[in-house]
């Protein structure tokens, strides 16, 4: 019966799982060891992982895993079914002897929750054992599961050396009496920590407490909290789950057995009694220390951690983002720790773009609203009397929710350190380190990829595909600019390309950046494999390298370059610091009539790989560039459609463009269709906007003839906008 109840609850709750869109992450679950009874430990923030926890060891591990449960909630039908699943109450007088039996036998895992009750608030403090801050009692972690661990181990290795040495044991539990089988002797009993991580944390009314509201009339405000703090959850957080390393309870008492084993005169029973006296508490605080240090640091964690150690009362907006970034950067390089990804490299760089930032600006809106601060001109006045305050346990997840997770925060190990030290960094010296780090890692991207994808016969030399930073006048003490530029070369082309036109702007002192689109400037092969969202990432980066020290930006696209800029254009907040932008050549229309049949012969392809036919495959044309010292002299026909769908995607979108634009279009272009450029200048919204049509014949017109007009073109263009 237990079985089948455990298959029906595993079929209910994975439709409620689809129902609700619940997104569960499971990390290091190899770590359970297979085949051996198993006590999980977990951290205990919602009612729900009561439920979900042992769901997902079923569904993912085809683990059966009972659980205790809160006595006031066996009642009834509802009592019965968990009754029926294994579950037992934690005023049961029998649990242990049931939990003990379980783990000697290996009939069944258990999960256990050491914290004693749900900690709402995560205020848990580590002087040298953990201390728990609840309402209903202040002191350190239950060691029950610790002890229940120890004490299956130790009956374990009680029945089976009675059965070796022929001699009934009297110390023995009659439960446990006559019990030897040998299969016994395959097991030893493990602690498997479990740290549950839940991001975002949002208060916030929800679908589930308004069903519940409709339905139920005079809801406790406790369980109205629950309902829209765990609703919210279920409904709206990732909920990360990680598995600790396994510790073997056969191995962690083995030695302190042996020598309480040699004490004469003393009984069995009462030597076990020492063992699990004296190894109750280390147990507990070794692997409370491995849940509590694998929390998945997330954006909000650190978010809220800068604003509670910084040494000042006030601090810039664009300052906080960078601290935020550095902070992260050191821990990602430490690979001490599990990362949410919204502390990855690629998802922080974004908050540096002007653009609405979901990570910075959900958790910004909620301190905002909590009362974390207040904000004036860009510039934020921390309210230090939040970290003190006050707040009733069962409303803190709601009116100081920011607060419950710098405590979840505070008991990982040395990062407290890291983010102490980086707030006291001053901003100039921030900025520098910053977009240092920006821009190599954009030069370490492309190292890696021209080396992956070399090919003797297409890779061009490194200084040709790397993106460069031309920033002469800028130097670690001096850190500041007006005006920046990002140049951004076409399809099939490299950095180089745009280098005539850096120096240009350069020598006018101005800062330079030239973007390396990805999957350019290396070989066709990383071409093939590479869409045009990540053509824009790499704009992306160049624009957060430049606004870290630039007050203003001008985005300067040559052909397939220019259509990113325009999506760029497209994208940007009203205050952001994108002054301007010029296309030229945007590659909105094609003449090459090669390009129209891409769609007919991708299709082609695609049936042949349904029957896995690889012969008469077309993938890919070889031609001869314009400047084929920075081009490719073949492209793949998928990267063709990323192109097509670039190009639909800005035709588009032209309507949101509201930037100052000078749209650069050379009547007699042989590659892009002149129509492109009064399409961009007819769709465009921008009041400020002009056309250029220079009676030039070849595409590539920022090289070569002509180039002298282009560039001073574009520098009167800046004059006119400035």
């Amino acid at each position: 019966m237990q079985h089948k109840s455990f298959g029906y609850t595993a079929l209910a709750l994975g439709f409620l799982e689809k129902l609700l869109g619940t997104r569960f992450s499971l990390h290091n679950l190899e770590k359970v060891p297979k085949d051996q009874p198993v006590m999980f430990v977990a951290n205990h923030f919602t009612r729900s992982e009561t439920f979900f926890l042992p769901y997902l060891l079923y569904k993912y591990a085809d683990r059966k895993v009972k659980c205790l449960a809160d006595s006031k909630i066996f009642v009834g039908n509802f009592g019965k079914f968990l009754n029926s699943i294994g579950a037992v109450s934690v005023k049961d007088p029998n649990r242990d002897t049931i939990i003990v039996n379980d783990l000697v036998n290996n009939y069944s895992d258990w999960i256990i929750y050491p914290e004693g009750s749900m900690i709402k608030s995560k205020e848990i403090r580590n002087d040298g054992t953990f201390i728990n801050y609840t309402p209903y009692r202040i002191g350190p972690v239950r060691t029950g599961s610790a002890v229940l661990a120890l004490k299956s181990q130790l009956i374990r290795s009680d029945i089976i050396e009675s059965h070796h040495k022929q001699i009934a044991n009297i110390n023995l539990h009659s439960s446990y009496k006559d019990r030897y089988n040998p299969y016994l002797e395959r097991y030893n009993t493990y602690v498997v920590p479990v740290n549950i991580t839940y991001y975002p944390i949002r208060p916030g009314v929800n679908k589930i407490q308004k069903l519940a509201t409709r339905l139920l009339k005079d809801i406790p405000s406790q369980i109205l909290e629950e309902l829209e703090i765990e609703g919210n959850i279920l409904l709206n957080s990732e909920i990360n789950i990680s598995f600790g390393d396994a510790i073997d309870v056969g191995q962690y008492i083995k030695t302190t057995r042996d020598l309480v084993q040699q004490i004469p005169i003393i009984k069995g029973e009462t030597k076990n009694n020492f063992v699990v006296r004296y190894l109750r508490n280390k147990l507990t605080y070794d692997f409370m220390q491995k849940i509590y240090f694998d929390i998945q640091i997330n954006f909000d964690h650190i978010f809220i951690s800068v604003l509670c150690y910084f040494p000042e009362e006030k601090i810039n907006k664009q300052h906080l983002k960078r601290v935020i970034y550095y902070i992260a950067n050191l821990l990602r390089k430490t690979h001490r720790y599990r990362l949410h990804s919204s502390l990855f490299e690629e998802n922080l760089m974004q908050m540096f773009l002007d653009e609405p930032n979901k990570a910075f600006d959900g958790v910004f809106d909620l301190a905002l609203k909590q009362n974390v601060f207040s904000c004036e001109d860009e510039v934020l006045t921390i309210n230090k009397d939040y970290f003190n305050k006050s707040t009733d346990f069962h409303q803190i997840r709601l009116e100081n929710t920011l607060q419950v997770i710098t405590n979840e925060l505070a008991l990982v190990d040395n990062v407290s350190n890291v983010i102490k030290k980086v707030v006291k960094i001053s901003q100039e010296e921030l900025i520098y380190l910053v977009y240092q780090q920006l821009h190599l890692q954009d030069k370490e991207t492309f190292l890696h990829q021209h080396q992956t994808f070399f090919d003797k016969n297409f890779t061009k030399p490194q200084n040709i595909g790397t993106p460069y930073l031309l920033e002469d006048n800028l130097s670690n003490n001096s850190v500041f600019a007006d005006l920046g530029i990002i140049l951004v070369h076409g399809y099939k082309s490299s950095p180089a390309q745009t280098l005539e036109m850096a120096t240009f702007f350069n020598n006018k002192n101005i800062p330079v950046y030239g973007v390396r689109l990805s999957g350019h400037g290396t070989s066709p092969l990383d071409l093939k494999n590479t869409s045009w969202q990540e053509w824009l990432d790499s704009l992306q980066r160049g624009y957060a390298v430049l606004s870290q020290f630039c007050q203003k930006i001008i985005i300067v696209g040559f052909s397939t370059g220019g259509l990113l800029t325009l999506v760029k254009a497209s994208l940007i907040n009203k205050n952001s610091k994108l002054k301007g932008i010029a296309v030229v050549n945007s590659a909105l229309k094609l003449k090459d009539i090669r390009a129209k049949m891409v769609s007919g012969i991708n299709l082609w392809n695609e049936l042949l790989e349904k029957f896995d036919i690889n012969k008469g495959k077309f993938e890919f044309i070889d031609d001869k560039p314009e400047t084929p010292e920075f081009n490719y002299s073949r492209h793949y026909l998928s990267s063709v459609v990323e192109l097509e769908k670039l190009m639909k995607y800005c035709q588009d979108n032209l309507s949101k463009i509201n930037t100052p634009t000078l749209v650069i279009q050379a009547m007699h272009d042989p590659v892009v269709n002149a129509v492109s450029g009064n399409i961009v200048f007819d769709n465009i919204a921008s009041e400020k906007k002009f056309l250029f049509t220079p009676n030039l014949h070849h595409h590539t017109i920022i090289t070569g003839f002509g180039k002298e007009t282009i560039f001073i073109e574009i520098n009167n263009f800046i004059k006119k906008i400035s």
